[in-house]
């Protein structure tokens, strides 16, 4: 039986050519953060700026492919990739205790995956990844003074990330990626004598094999 889109995970696209075991992807027009790789047992998953899995890869990730095919039993999994060889694929089930998670990945293999509830203090984060295997996942809450990071990642196992916020002298970092780790980025802020090149890219200072970001 065929169906239709029914891969909601792009995997084994990309590949695993860089060693980081933690790699962050920045827009080049934006310098926002797009996406981080994760190396999470022997699995590359990928988080994207909304904060749900986009995608897993493994080097060795081979055999049949199976998707759930019980329209009845498994309605909110209908479709979607069940299996490749021997790892399983699961998502979480539609309740009222799991409403902000249901149809989103629950595990790949031995990898659990959750999400943060909707709460009156987790409004901002509702629905995003909470944890991918041992590594928890939090955003930047509410902020009276500037919400300009509001949703976004902030940190991810003991990596902490920020962006630039809000200055009155100074707009050249504002919303864009700071600091990932240890990776630091800066931008020009010269407005008189380099004025074209004002809020570009202008270092990275920190990558290495084990985190690294890259602009694309």
């Amino acid at each position: 039986m065929k169906f239709k889109n029914l891969l909601p995970l792009v995997f084994l696209l990309g590949s695993l050519a860089s060693n980081a075991q933690v790699r962050a992807s920045v827009s080049g027009r934006t310098y926002d953060l797009e996406t981080v790789k994760l190396t999470v047992d022997g699995f590359v998953v990928t988080l994207n700026a909304e904060g749900l899995i986009s995608d897993f890869n493994a080097p060795d990730l081979n055999g049949k492919v199976e998707y759930y095919e019980d329209a009845i039993f498994d309605k909110i999994k209908y479709g979607k990739l069940k299996s490749i060889g021997g790892i399983k694929i699961d998502y979480w089930d539609d309740s009222a205790f799991t409403r902000e998670k249901a149809g989103k990945i629950k595990s790949i293999g031995n990898i659990a995956v959750d999400y943060w509830d909707d709460t009156a203090f987790t409004r901002e984060k509702a629905g995003k990844v909470k944890k991918i295997g041992n590594l928890n996942v939090d955003y930047w809450g509410d902020d009276i003074m500037d919400n300009s990071r509001l949703g976004k990642l902030k940190t991810i196992g003991d990596i902490s990330i920020d962006y630039g916020t809000k200055d009155i002298i100074d707009e050249s970092k504002f919303k864009k990626l700071v600091k990932f780790g240890p990776v630091k980025l800066d931008y020009s802020n010269d407005k008189f004598i380099d004025k074209n090149r004002y809020g570009q890219l202008k270092s990275i200072n920190g990558n290495s094999e084990k985190i690294s970001v890259t602009v694309l």
